[in-house]
C-alpha cells in the first residue's frame, strides 16, 4: 500500500507542477489560392493570370519542448491549381477574342515545422518535400487537352511558414487558426514537359522555371495526448496519457 501511495503521489507531482513536455496531435485543413510563377508567363500580354482556388487537408504530430517551442510533423494532401485567360493570336484587349485554360496537380505533403508559441500566437517556419501524384491541363481552345504524368517532376521541395492564432478549447484540446505559405524551390516541370511547352504550350525565346506558390487559411485541432516529466521524488522520466 505504502508503495502504491508513493507512486500516486509522484504522479500527482507530475501533473501537476513538474510537467516539462508533450506530444499531440492534430487535425487540419484550409482553403486559399495557387499561384504558378513563371517570368515567361507573368511579361506575356496575352496571358492573365487568373485567382484560382486551392485547398490542403491532412494531421499533425508534434512534440512540444515547452510552452513556446514545439516541433511539427504534418502530412497533407494538397490540390494545387492555377487558372489562366488568354488570346491565341494578338495582345489582350477589350476587342480581342479570350479563353480559358488551366493546369492543375494533387500531391501529398511531408513537412517538418518549428513552431513559436507565446501569448495565443504562433509562428512557424519549415521545410517539406511534396510527392506530385497526378496533373492535368484543361484548355478551351487547344487540341492538345492531356499532360503525362512525367511531365511534371517526381517530387517537389518547398519552404513552409506561417503564422495564426489560438481560437478556442479547454486545457488539453484547442483549435487554431491561421495562413500557411508554401513556395516550390524547384522547376515544376520535367525535361520532357519542357519539350512540350508547358505550362501553357506556348514557345519562348528563354526559357524560365515555373514555381508553385500557395497561400492557405489553415484551421487546426490540437489534442494533448502524453506529457513527458520529472518529479522531484524520482530521476526517471515518464511518459504520461
Amino acid at each position: 500500500m505504502r508503495k502504491l501511495l508513493a507512486v500516486l503521489s509522484c504522479i500527482f507531482i507530475f501533473t501537476t507542477y513538474h510537467t516539462q513536455s508533450w506530444f499531440d496531435l492534430g487535425l487540419k485543413g484550409g482553403y486559399g489560392t495557387s499561384i504558378l510563377m513563371n517570368n515567361n508567363i507573368w511579361d506575356d500580354s496575352d496571358y492573365n493570370h487568373q485567382i484560382t482556388g486551392a485547398y490542403s487537408f491532412g494531421g499533425k504530430f508534434g512534440y512540444n519542448f515547452n510552452e513556446n517551442h514545439e516541433l511539427t510533423f504534418d502530412f497533407m494532401f494538397n490540390e494545387f491549381k492555377q487558372n489562366f485567360l488568354y488570346n491565341q493570336y494578338d495582345s489582350i484587349s477589350e476587342s480581342s477574342p479570350l479563353f480559358k485554360s488551366s493546369i492543375s496537380y494533387k500531391s501529398m505533403s511531408y513537412i517538418i515545422m518549428y513552431r513559436h508559441n507565446k501569448d495565443g500566437r504562433y509562428s512557424e517556419i519549415g521545410t517539406s518535400i511534396e510527392s506530385i501524384l497526378n496533373v492535368t491541363r484543361e484548355d478551351e481552345i487547344d487540341y492538345f487537352q492531356g499532360i503525362e504524368r512525367n511531365d511534371f517532376i517526381k517530387s517537389q521541395a518547398n519552404i513552409v511558414a506561417g503564422f495564426g492564432a489560438y481560437l478556442m478549447g479547454s486545457e488539453n484540446f484547442g483549435i487554431t487558426t491561421g495562413l500557411r505559405i508554401s513556395y516550390g524551390l524547384k522547376d515544376l516541370i520535367s525535361l520532357s514537359g519542357q519539350n512540350k511547352n508547358l505550362p501553357t504550350l506556348k514557345y519562348y525565346e528563354t526559357y524560365n522555371a515555373s514555381h508553385p506558390l500557395s497561400i492557405i487559411f489553415i484551421i487546426e485541432a490540437n489534442f494533448d495526448f502524453a506529457y513527458i516529466a520529472k518529479a522531484q521524488c524520482s530521476r526517471r522520466k515518464l511518459i504520461l496519457f
